[in-house]
This record gives structure tokens, sequence and C-alpha cells, in this order.
């Protein structure tokens, strides 16, 4: 039985390698799922039983993109050799590097980060409250180290969400160069930081 899921999820895990691809390369709005079908050597019909339609596998791509960047940031907050205060500027840094690894010169990939937007927000709610809630642990962390002075943790880190949007959301990885992106990161955490003492 178990093997039997394992399987089941080893199939969809690969339905989203060959979607995200070619979502990549041709946008989501003129992919079908015949031709996702195709390019995962099974039948239409086949694919239908793992995924019901090309929302359910854009959500999936969006949702794994999404848990690669929480990985990130837990990395972040498990990393005992950094201060809370490196690790605030490690969240900005390293989120940004790995979307703008995923998203710069990726144009028809955009029409999946937009469709998400229009159809599927839930799941990008889902995923800030997730992040807010790592933030908030780095918060705390220098709550008690006495490296920050924060009243509200938990509102805080929507400000710093908020803050630090141009460096950890896909729309702006195409705008500017990541050199560019990464220095103005530095000096927006640096302000936090700087703010998050007093």
């Amino acid at each position: 039985m178990k093997l039997a899921e394992e399987t089941t999820e080893e199939i969809k895990n690969n339905i989203l390698d060959k979607s995200y691809q070619r979502f990549r390369h041709f946008g989501f709005g003129k992919t079908t799922m015949a031709e996702i079908s195709e390019d995962c050597e099974m039948s239409a019909g086949n694919l239908y039983r793992y995924f019901e339609n090309k929302k359910k596998i854009g959500e999936g791509c969006a949702q794994r993109c999404m848990q690669q960047k929480l990985d990130i940031v837990r990395e972040i907050v498990r990393n005992h050799k950094l201060s809370p205060e490196k690790k605030l500027q490690a969240f900005a840094l390293e989120v940004l590097d790995y979307m703008h690894h995923q998203f710069s010169d990726q144009f028809a990939l955009m029409e999946l980060v937009d469709f998400i937007s229009r159809e599927s927000w839930g799941i990008v709610l889902q995923y800030m409250e997730q992040e807010r809630s790592l933030l908030s642990e780095i918060l705390s962390e220098g709550n008690r180290s006495g490296d920050f002075n924060i009243p509200d943790v938990l509102e805080t880190a929507k400000g710093i969400q908020a803050s630090l949007i141009k460096f950890i959301a896909p729309r702006y990885m195409d705008a500017f160069p990541l050199e560019e992106l990464r220095k103005e990161a530095l000096a927006v955490t640096a302000l936090l930081i700087n703010g998050l003492k007093h």
C-alpha cells in the first residue's frame, strides 16, 4: 500500500515537473491537458486521474515554488550560527536569489503567476501566513537576545513582508538586474534592523 502511495506521488511530481517546463516555454494559457499528457507519456484520461484540470496542475506548480521558498526561510531560521539581524538579511537576499533565478527572463511563466493571483489567491495567502510565522520566529529570537525591541511581533512581521515585497515577489524579477535588487535589499534590511532595535 505504501509503495502505491509513493508511486502516485512520484507520478504527480513528474506531471508537475513536465507541466512547469511547458508553462515556462509556452505559457499557462496556451498549454492544454493533451500536451501535458503527451509530455508525460501518458493518456489524457490517465492524467485526469491525478489532476482534475489544468488549474489544479497550475496550483500544484505554484505551491511547490512557494514550498521551496519556505524551505529556504526555514533553513535560515534554524541556522544557529546567524544572529537575528543576519537572519533577517539572509531572508531578503536568499529568497531574492531564488526568485530571480526562477522568474527573471521567464515571460511565459508570468502567465501562471497572473493566473494564480487572479484565480487561486487563497494559496498565496496561506503561503504568506506561513512566511509571516517564520519571520515572527526570527523577530521573537531577536527580542529574547536583546537585538530587537518589538512590542507586536506578528504585526511587525506583516510590515516586513510589505517592506520587502520588491525582493520576494515574482513580478519584480524581470524589471531589475539581480545586482541592483541585492543592493537595494541590503539597504532596506539595514533600515528595518535599525528600526527594530528601538
